[in-house]
């Protein structure tokens, strides 16, 4: 039956050919409405769809001076509310430097009525509100009309690309699945015929139809009949090429094509003036170690440089000059990085810079593109440790020699003589990047507490909770521990700025019903060890997708529960002990006099569970579950 649908479909776009321009740029309003309609997929036929994506084309043709065009088709049926989403859209485009153009929107109701999208209800505006000075990007918004279950919405537009970054840079996956189900998804690339497509297949055995025109060739990609995605608790991105069908291709034949473009690039804008460099040397002037130097210059550009959020991306690309940039006070984040750079350099220190993926876990540096890097940093050779010092000029509570990302990443360094290096930066460390809490509990009789509290937040661990806590009004600071039932009567804070020494939190309150009091002899502390059981995971009865476990800091939980004098526990619970190659935990519980003490250690790793060890994963979770079951409630009794 479906492949019967598909049929028709093609038939219809054949068609509409016979009017000699692009079939596939064509309204389904321009042929037979009602016939189409009674051959598209019904609501009962998806039932856990919104929509059904009946008809994607996405098409690229470059011409020989490296512009291009793009277009893109997109028919969709919508079952329910869950599929409305598909009738907002929103196209961006770089004011100066593509120019768009709405082909044709329209909505088609279920009795075949066709409303058309109003030009006049396109709104457009810049991409990033606030900041239009600094950014040309803006974007296009409309909405489809007279959208109800059961209707076709209809729309295409085309963006020229009038100046392109890199001549003939093209990188694109056309992904074979989607979280809707998809009856035609075509993608269609026009190249000169010097210039090769390059692609890779993964889980996937589509192969492009390769057609000449003139002097030019279409490489096209066609997949049909696929159903959604069901999504999973914790499973891998669509882009994890290991589990989902894909195909990654690009036109780039070398990187050498990007190093030496961005390094003439910021190169030309390492501009200083008196003002600066008065400024940096002054700055420096009594720091003695090349370290220290490297500090003051980095945390200046951090803290003391604003940061406006513009994606590097395939847009601006061009850093500001860095002597405008330190007068302006403000930059993103190749801004940043071109004014570290010049005042590091000012300071006789080298340094270079490296771009970041946007999505590092799925990098493949055998796919050269420009279009792969959403973020740049600067990169200082550590010579006494034959490694780097990692900066990014973005993290304003981040210190110089602190890794720069929670996860390794694989960052491409530029060279001064525009040649390039792959370098991953670092792990965290649990030796220096951790979170440690020392509570506390001074229980009354009652069952209130008084509590004395110590956060300690080290490397890493500190910059994302020292800026919450920096940009937070002083009142706020106490909700966050009122939001737990806390009465705040002293809150200190450690300091904000030196990014080097760990972030400390010291407080002190009352909280009440700390304990559950049952009569005057028996009280119950209920829900004080509390971590991930993968409870979702055993949930489930099928699985069709890996588990993804995500990595934590380690950390050091030590509790201490005073009780009224004469209180004894019923069960000290038994130490507890995990060692996988995800997850170490170790618990020790202490009871002397009435005082309970409990020592926590916690580390979780990034680790894949796949389909066929699901099974013994369930097994694993629920012994953790039996044993968060058993010290769910710990009962104290007075003698």
């Amino acid at each position: 039956m479906r492949i019967n649908r598909i049929l028709l479909f093609i038939l219809f776009l054949l068609l509409l050919a016979c009017g000699g321009a692009n079939p596939h740029i064509r309204s389904v309003t321009q042929g037979n409405v009602q016939a189409y309609l009674q051959q598209t997929p019904q609501a009962e036929e998806h039932a856990n769809a919104g929509a059904n994506i009946l008809y994607s084309y996405y098409y690229v043709e470059f011409f020989s001076d490296g512009t291009s065009v793009t277009r893109h088709v997109e028919r969709v049926k919508i079952f329910n509310e869950r599929g409305r989403s598909f009738a907002s859209q929103t196209i961006y485009y770089r004011e100066g430097y593509q120019r768009p153009k709405i082909l044709f929107a329209n909505t088609i109701k279920p009795d075949g009525q066709v409303v058309s999208l109003n030009l006049e209800d396109v709104h457009d505006s810049s991409a990033y509100a606030g900041y239009d000075f600094y950014t040309d990007i803006r974007k296009k918004r409309f909405n489809m009309p007279a959208v109800e279950d059961g209707c076709i919405i209809e729309y295409a537009y085309e963006i020229r690309n009038l100046k392109p970054i890199i001549n003939f840079d093209f990188f694109s996956t056309f992904f074979c699945r989607q979280f809707h189900p998809m009856e035609v998804d075509i993608m269609e690339i026009v190249l000169p015929r010097q210039i090769e497509l390059k692609y890779r297949k993964f889980n996937a055995d589509l192969t492009p139809e390769i057609v000449e025109r003139g002097n030019k060739n279409a490489y096209i990609f066609t997949n049909t009949s696929q159903d959604e995605i069901i999504p999973e608790a914790r499973m891998p991105s669509l882009r994890d090429t290991n589990t989902f069908p894909q195909i990654s291709m690009w036109t780039l034949d070398n990187w050498e094509t990007i190093s030496g473009w961005y390094a003439k690039l910021i190169s030309e804008q390492m501009k200083t003036d008196h003002e600066l460099i008065e400024f940096t040397n002054k700055l420096i002037s009594d720091k003695k170690s090349r370290e220290e130097k490297i500090s003051a210059i980095f945390d200046f550009v951090a803290q003391r440089i604003r940061y406006v959020a513009v994606l590097l991306g395939p847009y601006t690309h061009k850093p500001h000059p860095a002597y405008e940039v330190f007068q302006k006070r403000y930059g993103d984040c190749k801004d940043k990085t071109t004014l570290l750079l010049t005042m590091l350099q000012i300071a006789g220190i080298e340094a270079l810079p490296a771009l970041v993926p946007s999505y590092p876990e799925y990098f493949d540096k055998t796919m050269p593109s420009l279009t792969a890097f959403n973020h740049v940093i600067a990169v200082v050779p550590d010579k006494k440790n034959e490694g780097y010092f990692w900066l990014d000029a973005t993290n304003e509570t981040a210190s110089f020699d602190s890794v720069p990302f929670f996860r390794p990443a694989e960052v491409f360094l530029i060279n001064a003589d525009g040649t390039y290096d792959f370098v991953r930066t670092p792990s965290i460390d649990s030796n220096n990047d951790f979170i440690q809490t020392d509570i506390k509990y001074k229980i009354e009789k009652e069952g209130h507490a008084e509590i004395e509290a110590a956060y300690l937040y080290s490397g890493k661990a500190a910059e994302s909770i020292r800026r919450f806590y920096k940009y937070s009004p002083p009142e706020e600071r106490k909700k966050f521990f009122e939001r737990r039932g806390i009465t705040v009567y002293k809150l200190n804070f450690g300091s904000f700025t030196d990014t080097r020494k760990p972030f400390i939190i010291n407080m002190s309150g009352y909280l009440k019903n700390l304990a559950h009091k049952l009569d005057d002899d028996l009280m119950v502390l209920s829900d004080i060890v509390n971590f991930d059981s993968y409870q979702d995971i055993t949930a489930a009865t099928e699985r069709k997708y890996p588990v993804f476990l995500n990595p934590s800091y380690f950390s050091r939980d030590n509790l201490t529960y005073i009780f009224p004098a004469g209180f004894k526990i019923r069960r000290l619970p038994a130490n507890f002990f995990i060692n996988e190659s995800f997850l170490l935990r170790e618990e020790y519980y202490f009871f002397k006099n009435n005082t309970l003490k409990i020592s926590i250690k916690h580390k979780s790793n990034h680790e894949i569970i796949e389909p066929e060890k699901i099974d013994d994963f369930r097994k694993f979770a629920r012994k953790i579950q039996a044993h968060q079951s058993a010290v769910k409630n710990i009962i104290f009794e007075k003698h």
